[in-house]
């Protein structure tokens, strides 16, 4: 059977899983739609990430705790999640990150299992957040993005089974773009400008 995506809406595209009895996500945007890339930036010349970008996942590993209303905001859309909101934590281990092939589409290389060595509830749900980025890690990275928050709820463990994902979701991961991360003295000389934009116009008045 020929491989299809977990879930999919306009954006990236996120699949939590029910596995031996654990939630995991399957990180897979591989698709035939070009509503599923990933692109950069307009101030990057927009266009499709190219292959070597990564897209990665932060979490909030406990099961049920729908945080979504309760995420920061981040008008740049390149913050760190864990400054967001301190209950996510970066995925690490296989099936965490998963390589761009170009064309802004990535694929998985095995699923990551959220609570390892724990046995889940069944249908169990979990708040989620994608990044993608252009380094070593996201928080290192020169170029980079996150998502909106969602709340996934897995599916049965079969669906896993033989390697193959047939069953579609009608939610998923929100379209979102990637940016350059703002030097810190950039930020500060912005800011002392908005500062003595505020003092000229007290004086005015």
């Amino acid at each position: 059977m020929k491989k299809s995506i977990i879930l999919g809406i306009l954006g990236l595209t996120v699949g939590v899983v029910s596995s031996y009895g654990q939630g995991a996500v399957y990180l897979d945007n591989y698709v035939s739609s070009t509503a599923n890339q990933v692109f950069l930036s307009a101030a990057l010349g927009g266009g499709l990430v190219p292959a070597g970008y990564t897209a990665g996942l932060y979490y909030d590993p406990t099961a049920g705790a729908n945080i979504t209303g309760a995420i920061g905001a981040d008008p740049l859309g390149t913050a760190i999640p864990t400054s967001l909101n301190a209950a996510l934590v970066l995925a690490t281990g296989a099936g965490s990150t998963a390589g761009f092939i170009g064309s802004g589409y990535f694929t998985p290389t095995a699923s990551f299992v959220i609570q390892p060595g724990a046995a889940t509830p069944a249908q169990s749900s979990y708040t989620l957040m994608v990044v993608a980025y252009n380094g070593a890690s996201y928080a290192t990275s020169s170029i980079r993005g996150h998502s909106a928050a969602v709340f996934e709820q897995d599916a049965a463990p079969s669906i896993l089974a033989g390697g193959d994902i047939g069953t579609f979701f009608p939610s998923g991961v929100p379209l979102f773009t990637v940016s350059s991360v703002p030097e810190p003295t950039t930020m500060a000389l912005g800011g002392l400008g908005l500062a003595a934009l505020l003092v000229v116009r007290r004086k005015k008045a």
